[in-house]
């Protein structure tokens, strides 16, 4: 048998529901989910590209990001980043808070954006704008924070008792 055509091993699902640990196991869902999560991460891509110019930015595309994100722990159960989600949301303040310091160190208005155009060979002129940082700011704290509740609810065993529950 070829190696794309193998059975794919159990999923450990240390930390995870039984609900969670039933859905890594469906072959349907980990194959279409690929594909999904690729599309939804490109889009995602898109929307922050796009904001500081046009609807969109770093918020949006943080939250398709986390559905991206929350698809993929749903079917293969396990994580696609290699770090605890929470440690995204400092990085993503700061380096946000950053953005809008840096102008207003300059003598200029509080998060005032620079632009300016960069011309290559294979795209021709391409605009640049500072206000790209900020966004990517946002969405390094809503991908952090909303990813960090999502993996919370995921992992709860929904047999699981909370101290004063009935």
């Amino acid at each position: 048998m070829s190696p794309r055509h193998k059975k794919p091993a159990p999923v450990p699902t240390t930390g995870s529901s039984p609900t969670t640990a039933l859905l890594a196991n469906d072959p349907i869902l980990r194959t279409v989910s690929r594909a999904v999560f690729a599309l939804v991460l490109l889009f995602a891509f898109l929307l922050l590209w796009r904001g500081h110019n046009a609807p969109g930015g770093g918020f949006i595309a943080g939250l398709m990001t986390v559905c991206a994100l929350i698809l993929h722990r749903i079917a293969t159960g396990t994580s696609a980043l290699r770090v605890d989600p929470i440690r995204l949301v400092p990085w993503g303040l700061a380096l946000a808070f950053v953005t809008g310091l840096v102008p207003y160190l300059l003598g200029k208005p509080f998060l005032k954006s620079a632009f300016g155009y960069i011309t290559t060979p294979l795209t021709g002129e391409f605009e640049w704008a500072s206000a790209l940082l900020f966004d990517f700011g946002v969405y390094l704290a809503v991908v952090g924070a909303s990813l960090a509740i999502a993996y919370a609810l995921i992992d709860v065993d929904p047999q699981e008792r909370v101290e004063g529950d009935q």
